[in-house]
C-alpha cells in the first residue's frame, strides 16, 4: 500500500530519519578521525599552505598538522591554570633524593671519574696506581650525597632557569605526535562521545522533519 504525496510504502518514510541519523553520526565520526589522522600528509604534495592540514590531493590530520601550536597552547594552559612545576618539584626530600640514588652513582662513578681524568691528565692518570684510582673513585663516592643534595635544593630553587620545560614537552609532542593526539582524546573523551553520539541525534531529528516533509 503506498502513501503520502509521492505514493511510496510506509517502511520508506520510517526509515528516513534512521538512515539519515546513521549518515549523521558516520560524518561526525569520520570527521573526529581527519582531526586526529593521519599523522603525517598522505596523498600527493603538490600545493600546500604551511600549517594547513589539506594539500592540492591529500590531508594531515588537523592536530598533528598544528602540533607545535596545539602543544605550546596545552603547556601554557597547564603550566598557568593547573600545575605548579615549582611546588611539585618543591616536594622532592633533598636527602631522600641522593639516598635513592647511591646505587646509580657508585655505579657510574668508575667512569665518570676516568673519563674526566682522561681528558684533562691523561698523562697523570695512566700512571697512577690502580689502589690510587680505587681510593679517588671511593672517596667521590662518599662526598656524592652532598653534591646530589645541593644539586636537588638548587634545581628546587632555580628549577625554571635549570630546565626548560616547555621546550622539553613541546619537542616530544612534535616528534611524537600520537603522544599529543592521546592526551587530547584522553582530556576531551566525554566531548568526543557526545560529538559523535549528537549525529546520529541531530540526523535522527532532521530525518523526521523529512519525513514529514515527504509524506
Amino acid at each position: 500500500m503506498s502513501y503520502g504525496v509521492g505514493g511510496y510504502p510506509l517502511w520508506q518514510y520510517i526509515t528516513i530519519p534512521f538512515i539519515s541519523g546513521i549518515v549523521g553520526w558516520g560524518t561526525n565520526v569520520i570527521a573526529l578521525q581527519m582531526v586526529f589522522y593521519p599523522l603525517e600528509f598522505f596523498g600527493i604534495e603538490l600545493f600546500r599552505i604551511k600549517d594547513q592540514p589539506w594539500g592540492l590531493f591529500g590531508w594531515q590530520g588537523i592536530i598533528p598538522t598544528k602540533a607545535h601550536k596545539m602543544a605550546s597552547d596545552c603547556f601554557e594552559l597547564m603550566m598557568t591554570k593547573l600545575i605548579d612545576i615549582k611546588e611539585i618539584f618543591g616536594r622532592l626530600k633533598p636527602d631522600e633524593f641522593s639516598k635513592s640514588m647511591e646505587q646509580g652513582v657508585l655505579l657510574l662513578m668508575d667512569s665518570i671519574i676516568n673519563e674526566t681524568a682522561n681528558e684533562y691528565m691523561p698523562y697523570v692518570w695512566k700512571r697512577l696506581p690502580n689502589a690510587v684510582k680505587d681510593e679517588i673513585v671511593v672517596l667521590a663516592d662518599h662526598e656524592s650525597p652532598k653534591f646530589l643534595t645541593a644539586f636537588m635544593t638548587d634545581m628546587q630553587e632555580n628549577v625554571h632557569e635549570v630546565m626548560d620545560l616547555k621546550f622539553m614537552c613541546v619537542t616530544e609532542c612534535v616528534q611524537n605526535k600520537q603522544l599529543l593526539i592521546n592526551i587530547f582524546k584522553e582530556v576531551g573523551e566525554k566531548e568526543f562521545i557526545f560529538i559523535k553520539h549528537s549525529g546520529f541525534y541531530f540526523g535522527f531529528l532532521f530525518g523526521l522533519l523529512q519525513m514529514i516533509i515527504i509524506f
